[in-house]
């Protein structure tokens, strides 16, 4: 309840039910104005009594009660009401706020239920339904946002939730739709701009993106958030060198975690530099061990070995065997032997461990010939 509704309401009170005057009425609308709502509460109750059934008198009883954490003596006064008229929309409304407050959200959707079933165009009704039915009916959390947004396109929470729906369900089409006029309204809106960046990039619209997260710069956020997907979509576009600046942003910001390091090790390679991405797969390899270590190790094993350090590189090889030992790193190990230290007997050894171990050699028969071939030719 804002100040000023408030102020009516007390003012209504004041040459109404109590006919408070003077000294008093400046006293208790100074409790209002400066949101003095315990003060407010036990100046009213002494005024009234159990007995007291005036409407107006009880709902300022029962607003100051829940402002002022009271909230079981706030349901009595509520309940109280809704027998009296179970149609009142504002009674309705405290009774859904208090059980909200109390976790009881079987309750809560009941009176907000009663609301829209006295007023289907009611918006905050059905925001606090989609609130309620998040996590718990997906179907039910979709139906309340469509008709929030139904009722006002360019409500930003509504947009941003019912946008991240469909972004979530890959239906982008939906989801820019939603977000469209709600940006309009509110050009400046950050987390509407940061959803459209990352529906941007699940789009696989990345210059789109650019745009979006350039936008976000200009209104001064510079976020990890930001700087990481501005970084993504340059480096999906193959513009590395931006790619690379972006992501050491984030860095910058000790935001250090294995995906950060491993966006740069890939930048880094894009520019041909090995020697830096060889330190960020280093990086990505101590900061977490995940399902894609032994690509992390392949990769690092391939920078080692660009730049010619081939016993590093077979080191890092043979380490990321020990995480999936799928054959295809035995290749890499294979032709660090051959043309790297020109140690035909290892290199013989491991393009037979390759042919061994590969999962896919079977679906493979020029390869697999490939290899037989290369073993006989190292044997001679």
């Amino acid at each position: 309840m804002t100040p000023l509704k408030s102020l009516i309401l007390i003012c209504t009170l004041i040459t109404g039910t109590l006919s408070v005057k003077g000294q008093n009425a400046d006293t208790l609308l100074q409790y209002y104005q400066t949101q003095r709502y315990a003060e407010a509460l036990q100046y009213l109750q002494g005024y009234t009594d159990d007995q007291n059934t005036d409407p107006k008198l009880l709902g300022q009883l029962g607003y100051l009660n829940m402002m002022t954490g009271r909230l079981p003596e706030a349901e009595k006064i509520y309940l109280k009401l809704y027998e009296a008229d179970t149609n009142s929309l504002p009674v309705l409304f405290n009774l859904a706020s208090l059980q909200q407050k109390r976790g009881q959200q079987a309750n809560a959707t009941h009176y907000y239920k009663a609301i829209v079933a006295l007023d289907s165009n009611n918006l905050t009704a059905y925001k606090q339904l989609a609130t309620l039915s998040k996590g718990s009916d997906p179907k039910e959390y979709q139906f309340n946002l469509i008709k929030a947004n139904s009722l006002n396109p360019i409500d930003p929470d509504v947009a941003y939730d019912l946008g991240e729906l469909y972004i979530n369900l890959g239906d982008y089409k939906k989801a820019n739709a939603v977000l469209t006029p709600a940006l309009q309204a509110d050009t400046a809106n950050l987390q509407l701009l940061k959803l459209k960046m990352f529906m941007n990039l699940a789009n696989k619209k990345y210059e789109e993106a650019i745009k979006t997260g350039e936008k976000l710069l200009s209104f001064g956020d510079s976020s990890s958030f930001v700087m990481n997907n501005l970084g993504k979509s340059h480096f999906l576009t193959l513009d590395y060198k931006n790619a690379l600046k972006y992501f050491l942003q984030v860095k910058d910001k000790a935001m250090e975690n294995e995906g950060l390091f491993y966006n740069i090790a890939l930048s880094y390679r894009g520019l041909k530099d090995y020697k830096n991405a060889s330190i960020y797969l280093d990086k990505t390899l101590k900061e977490a061990i995940s399902d894609k270590t032994a690509t992390y190790y392949g990769l690092l094993g391939d920078s080692y070995e660009r730049t010619k350090k081939y016993q590093e590189a077979l080191a890092a090889y043979k380490r990321g065997l020990l995480f999936e030992n799928n054959g295809s790193l035995y290749y890499n190990i294979a032709l660090v032997y051959e043309n790297g230290l020109q140690d035909k007997k290892n290199a013989i050894a491991n393009y037979n461990l390759y042919l061994k171990h590969f999962t896919e050699m079977n679906k493979n028969p020029k390869l697999a010939a490939f290899i037989k071939n290369k073993i006989e030719e190292l044997k001679r």
